[in-house]
């Protein structure tokens, strides 16, 4: 498996720059950390309750294991707000995949979950005590570190999968590439028929 910054490099790298996180989204973030951390007990309460509140989120989790989990966003969102937003950051969401595959945490949960945090934030933007003007700078750069993040664990999850599935086989990674294709390929037929498209 390749390393945690190479596995984030290439999320980000197939991410167009027009949607990746800007120097100045991060340093919009990082001023207004203060702000955000106030935030944080109502996304951490927020979160969980959203998540033990769905029966199959809820089965990731153990009996007794919230205030840990909780702890673990609490982490999150302070390193996030506080920064940096670097290469460190974006290796740190790649090994996030990986905790997820373990974790059976699918990409569907990540990804809701990670609009729930960006939606949070919008949502309470006024409540941020800026000008509504830097109050909506903020939310917005904040919606863009989400959906990065969001690209970089999935891209780690299906990375670690792929690779892991890679060395059970013991087949170069070209030929299984293959061998998956060709079995997706008959599953389109299927499903276009399927949906009618």
């Amino acid at each position: 498996m390749d390393p945690m910054h190479e596995i984030a490099r290439q999320a980000i790298e197939q991410t167009p720059p027009a949607i990746r996180v800007t120097p100045e989204q991060a340093s919009v973030i990082a001023a207004h950390a203060d702000e955000l951390l106030a935030l944080g007990p109502e996304i951490v309460q927020a979160f969980y309750d959203t998540l033990y509140g769905h029966e199959p989120t809820e089965a990731v989790f153990g009996e007794g294991e919230r205030p840990m989990r909780e702890q673990t966003l609490v982490d999150w969102w302070t390193r996030t707000v506080r920064g940096p937003i670097d290469d460190n950051y974006w290796s740190w969401m790649a090994m996030v995949g990986l905790i997820h595959v373990i974790r059976r945490v699918t990409n569907p949960m990540m990804l809701a979950m990670a609009e729930f945090v960006a939606d949070f934030v919008a949502a309470n933007q006024g409540r941020l005590g800026l000008p509504p003007e830097e109050a909506h700078q903020v939310a917005e750069a904040f919606r863009r570190v989400a959906g990065m993040t969001g690209s970089v664990i999935t891209w780690g999850y299906d990375h670690a999968v792929s690779s892991a599935l890679f060395e059970v086989a013991g087949m170069p990674e070209a030929l299984l590439a293959r061998l998956r294709d060709a079995e997706i390929e008959e599953a389109l037929v299927g499903a276009r028929q399927e949906v009618g498209n």
